[in-house]
């Protein structure tokens, strides 16, 4: 263009008396140099797009240098604090076992009771009347057991008649058939009418028998009668004495739903509330839920401390003593119980406390900080391991938490290097620099509180519920 420039003044320079060839010749010149410039123009182009395509090769020094953190093996040791309740050892409604109406009550709420002692009296007319209608059934059956008693005596008499009556007709006869063998000594008729006598005597002592037999059937029938209506008239007798309530143990009167001149019945039987309410405070129960994750771990007779908003400042310990050994499915949890000996009844039951319980594998397990588990890809869950300067990715599963700590089981061994900070944008085969970065050491931790999760309370937190923090003088690796 500056040719064109040049070439152009040069033009207007000329005079107008110069010669028709000179024209020419300037023309031609100018051309010339249009024709130069575009033809150098797209080399030039060229030249610098391939300055601009040359890139230098990748060195050692490009590597990214990625924090990284040790594998370490410890034994899951910690203290999680879950929620209690507290019950009562024992703990009755007492009901009566027959309905009546209660005539005297010895006791209200507040009171201390001892096993047997007497708290109510009941009255119960229809009781009394069907015990006095029982007593006169016995009375007549008895009555009507003399009377059989006395006709089968009478017919044994009649019998003993009967046989000796038959013994001498028998032996009249006889003397008269031997004498009859004489002519003319006996008539015939004799012997005949004799002969007949004895039969009909024969027929009298059977027909004794069988009446005594009789009496005899219904002596029995009315001595069991008489034995059945005894038992009734004492059946009802000891019913009297179900009327008169005494505490089944030692405890205290916790509600008294009665007085004088109420009528009560048993359980079950219309809508009759409780006489009193007696629960044993000296030996109580904590009922905990354990998580399904640490439940394996409860062991028989291990003491547990627990606190009580009553005394904050305070830390009672229980044994454990029983263990559900089932699951709740809608909380997951197993209750398991404590027993609290409760001196002075300082701890009262309907009490909510929190339990401060034990967790402890029986066995060491592996543990790295909860940044170096990548949790959020949706293919696995893993953690980058560093392996020969290169990354390659190791699925694991995560267990507890211990302090700032997550355990972790899968195909590694302690001392493993990992990435601090793992995420699925560290690739497989990814040529790192690894910068050791020294892990917390996982040290038993103190108890913390639980979680809410819809409405359902948990204790044992995982990864995901964490505070998870960034190391510090850390950064997120970047892409490759």
């Amino acid at each position: 263009m500056s040719i064109l420039r040049r070439h152009r003044k040069t033009a207007e320079s000329v005079e107008p008396c110069h010669s028709l060839a000179s024209v020419n010749s300037l023309t031609l010149a100018i051309q010339t140099a249009l024709t130069v410039t575009i033809s150098l123009a797209p080399m030039a182009l060229l030249s610098a797009c391939s300055e601009k395509a040359v890139t230098p090769h990748t060195t050692a020094q490009d590597i990214q240098e990625l924090p990284v953190t040790e594998v370490i093996k410890q034994t899951l040791s910690r203290v999680d604090q879950l929620p209690g309740e507290i019950q009562a050892y024992q703990d009755v409604a007492v009901y009566p076992k027959v309905p009546g109406f209660i005539d005297w009550i010895g006791v209200d709420r507040g009171s201390k009771v001892k096993k047997g002692q007497v708290i109510c009296r009941l009255i119960a007319p229809e009781l009394l009347a069907q015990s006095n209608e029982s007593a006169a059934k016995a009375k007549a059956v008895g009555g009507e057991l003399q009377q059989a008693q006395s006709k089968l005596a009478s017919a044994k008499a009649s019998l003993l008649e009967a046989k000796a009556q038959l013994a001498g007709d028998e032996d009249t006869y006889n003397r008269t058939k031997e004498a009859s063998l004489v002519p003319g000594v006996v008539a015939p008729n004799d012997v005949v009418v004799l002969g007949q006598k004895v039969e009909a005597d024969k027929e009298k002592v059977k027909a004794w028998q069988e009446n005594i037999a009789a009496a005899a059937n219904a002596v029995k029938s009315l001595t069991d009668s008489l034995v059945a209506a005894k038992k009734a008239s004492e059946n009802y007798k000891d019913i009297s004495q179900y009327l008169t309530i005494t505490a089944p143990f030692d405890g205290y009167v916790t509600e008294r739903n009665m007085h004088v001149g109420s009528f009560v019945g048993p359980l079950g039987h219309g809508a009759y509330p409780s006489i009193v309410r007696v629960q044993e405070l000296d030996l109580l129960r904590i009922v905990t839920p354990v998580p399904e994750a640490i439940a394996g771990g409860v062991v028989p007779g291990a003491d547990v401390e627990f606190t009580v908003s009553t005394h904050p400042s305070e830390k009672f310990k229980g044994k454990v003593a029983r263990i559900g050994n089932y699951l709740d499915q809608k909380t997951r949890t197993m209750p398991v119980e404590l027993n609290y000996p409760n001196p002075g009844w300082r701890i009262l039951p309907g009490m909510f406390c929190e339990v401060f319980w034990p967790t402890k594998r029986p066995h060491p397990s592996l543990f790295l900080p909860p940044s170096a588990v990548e949790t959020t890809s949706t293919l696995s869950t893993f953690v980058c391991r560093i392996k020969d300067g290169e990354v390659e990715w190791v699925p694991v599963v995560r267990g507890e938490m211990m302090n700032s700590l997550t355990e972790v089981f899968g195909e590694l061994k302690p001392g493993d290097l990992v990435a601090l900070r793992c995420t699925d944008a560290l690739k497989p085969h990814t040529k790192v620099k690894p910068i050791l970065t020294a892990a917390k050491e996982a040290l038993p931790e103190s108890a913390r509180p639980g979680y809410n999760n819809r409405g359902v309370f948990y204790q044992t937190p995982d990864a995901e519920k964490a505070d998870l923090k960034a190391p510090e003088n850390s950064e997120k690796p970047k892409a490759f």
